[in-house]
């Protein structure tokens, strides 16, 4: 992505804002990306629940919108005089336009007055950590709302909306760290050769030094080292005073006399030490052996340096990363709790974490077997929460509750005693509603003090909301599903009513073969529909319905069908699924499939690209008694010229070897999902 043109210095508030704005854009740097199915799943996830065929991430630049991720919209971009998004950008309060075209602002916009003929506009703007919008998260449709959104639609949106701020932190946060790696690594290259020049000079910042007599086992320490272990400054300590703060299952990394003796304990190492007043710290150690006259070591020399906020900033990036790519492949909101608790213990260095079930009428949660640091011990059971302070009432309001000390929170003071007793000085819980109800509840606990950070209590909540997200998609799908099947077994209903009613009208007809060949073709457009069910309705194999064509006639072993995996629209499967049924009903009565050695052969190709691509299918027949063009033209005959979808381009040939056609129609047509 190329530099994002600056803005002169002044003092209008509205350039300043711009400025703001695209300054942010280019440190996410995050312009002319790829797709990412992260974004992907949150226009999803709004789409949905606003019932909106449009959603779109849109980000702000100078002269043009452009959009992250989008659902029902074909352009990638647009102009900044079509953006309506622009006008969101003024405040942090969501925009709703309940009809484009009598709102002052739109109402000559391209996008309003030609197509897609926009009308209704809800959008959440993205806000960075500073304050900063850069776009918005809106949906769209092409009907106007005067009822606008309902207030959980709302809601849903601007949490959806906070969750794409939040992606964008964690990617950039995610690209920095290659770039604070390269940076430390050449920092601990300088501190080893300063280790071992030299005692005298302190390095500046957070960086400590030591000097271990081996011999002994007394080090020399300076003040700098000293504040990093959280320990009183002196001159030198026993070295066992600072192994013991070692984090027990980070016990690998401590040296011991023997191994400093014959030189093979670590020298370059992380690891985390548990301090009375600062909880957990991560270390970084870069050390080396000055050794003696006959060669063994006297000396250990090195730097010591607090990464805790590096290792921390990279575990939570990581976390989001994972969180993801965990939740997509799960479909029940237990498991989703599961995995969210053990991700979050992970990035907060947390000493407890797992979740419960809920109930909200009697305030009891029943803790599940959770995950637990060493010494800690479980709280599997039932428990009242009004017993550990008043923070129920937060839960109850869907709000995330975080306690970064039990003995200082209004909440939790009065309770202190009995947190503390089963190891909770931190306290984080986040609520998980189901369908309006608050269900269950996601917690990490700290037993040890924890510094916290803004970014950390940001990541806290977007985590929340991620979860929310994820379930909220995952019941979104079920309910679909639910629908979808209720309407194909009322379609089905349907169609055995219509074929019953016709059944008894045509009773009396003499010609039973029109009657016959009207609930064959029935049956055809009945089984097309149960093919688009399996996929929402949104698409079909041509496989499978060339397949479901032929095998009710029980002649699938003289058919031969080839070519490439492509799934069709609802539109473009029902036309191809009658025709199949025409072709095949033909050729048993008068074709290749009405003799034991007949055989016909099935083929589909794709020409072309993009929007000129074309879909081809030939049907042609072999082995069978020559046939000649029919004189009489029936429903079948007319519906076969009409072609796919109506659209004509066939050319049929009858011959001594048999009959065959050709068939094309615009693939993007064919595809289309209305």
């Amino acid at each position: 992505m190329g530099p994002i043109d600056s803005v002169s210095p002044t003092s209008d508030p509205a350039v300043i804002e711009e400025q703001k704005r695209l300054e942010a854009l280019e440190a996410f740097d995050i312009l002319d990306t790829a797709p990412e199915p992260e974004f992907d799943d949150i226009v999803f996830v709004a789409s949905s629940a606003c019932r909106t065929p449009v959603a779109l991430i849109s980000l702000v630049g100078a002269d043009r919108q452009w959009f992250k991720a989008k659902v029902g919209f074909e352009a990638c971009e647009t102009p900044i005089d079509q953006s309506v998004c622009a006008h969101a950008l003024s405040s942090p309060q969501p925009l709703v336009i309940p009809d484009l075209t009598k709102d002052e602002r739109t109402r000559t916009n391209a996008l309003v007055t030609a197509p897609p003929n926009i009308r209704f506009y809800a959008g959440a703007p993205l806000v960075t950590y500073d304050g900063t919008i850069i776009g918005t998260l809106c949906v769209i449709d092409t009907v106007p709302r005067a009822e606008g959104l309902t207030p959980d639609q709302l809601k849903i949106l601007q949490a959806l909306s906070r969750q794409v701020a939040a992606l964008l932190e964690a990617r950039r946060i995610s690209s920095r760290k290659d770039e604070l790696f390269r940076r430390q690594k050449h920092i601990s290259s300088t501190m080893r050769s300063t280790a071992q020049q030299s005692m005298a000079a302190q390095e500046a910042g957070r960086v400590g030094t030591f000097e271990l007599d081996i011999a002994s086992g007394q080090m020399r320490v300076s003040p700098e080292f000293c504040r990093i272990f959280d320990v009183p400054v002196a001159d030198s300590y026993p070295a066992s005073t600072f192994e013991d703060m070692v984090v027990p299952d980070d016990q690998g990394i401590r040296s011991s006399a023997s191994t400093r003796a014959d030189g093979s304990a670590a020298l370059d190492v992380e690891y985390r030490i548990n301090t009375e007043h600062r909880g957990t710290r991560w270390i970084s150690r870069h050390a080396a052996f000055m050794a003696t006259t006959d060669g063994r070591p006297a000396l250990l020399r090195g730097t010591v340096q607090d990464v805790t906020i590096e290792r921390r900033a990279a575990a939570r990036v990581q976390a989001l990363l994972d969180l993801g790519d965990r939740l997509r492949d799960l479909d029940d909101v237990e498991s989703m709790a599961i995995a969210a608790a053990d991700l979050m213990a992970k990035a907060l260095d947390a000493s407890r974490a797992g979740f419960g079930v809920v109930d909200a009428g009697s305030e009891t949660v029943l803790m599940q077997p959770e995950w637990c640091a060493p010494g800690v011990t479980s709280l599997a059971g039932l428990h009242h929460f009004r017993d550990y302070g008043s923070f129920i009432d937060d839960l109850k309001l869907g709000e995330t509750v975080i306690i970064e000390d039990v003995s200082n929170d209004p909440r939790t003071d009065g309770n202190a005693e009995q947190l503390l007793a089963i190891d909770i000085r931190v306290l984080v819980n986040v609520p998980i509603f189901d369908h309006g109800r608050f269900s269950l509840v996601v917690f990490v606990h700290h037993d040890h003090p924890y510094e916290w950070t803004g970014e950390e209590v940001s990541f806290v909540r977007s985590f929340g909301d991620r979860i929310q997200i994820a379930i909220a998609r995952v019941r979104a799908e079920a309910e679909q599903d639910l629908l979808n099947r209720e309407i194909n077994h009322r379609l089905k209903n349907t169609f055995a009513m219509i074929q019953a009613i016709a059944t008894q009208t045509l009773r009396p007809v003499a010609e039973r073969e029109h009657v016959e060949n009207f609930e064959r073709r029935l049956h055809a457009l009945s089984s097309a529909h149960d093919i688009l069910l399996q996929d929402n309705w949104l698409s079909a194999s041509v496989h499978d319905l060339a397949a479901r064509a032929v095998e009710p006639l029980g002649v699938g072993e003289q058919v031969s069908m080839k070519g490439p995996s492509l799934a069709l629209g609802a539109k473009g499967s029902l036309s191809l699924s009658l025709l199949l049924h025409e072709l095949a009903t033909n050729a048993i009565k008068y074709g290749s499939l009405s003799t034991e050695g007949g055989k016909v052969y099935v083929r589909w190709t794709i020409e072309g690209r993009g929007e000129a691509a074309t879909f081809h299918l030939t049907w042609r027949e072999e082995g069978g008694p020559a046939v000649g063009e029919p004189t009489k033209k029936g429903f079948g005959s007319k519906l076969i010229k009409m072609g796919l979808i109506g659209s004509g381009g066939t050319e049929s040939r009858y011959g001594p070897d048999g009959f065959s056609v050709s068939m094309s129609a615009s693939l993007s047509q064919m595809q289309r999902t209305e």
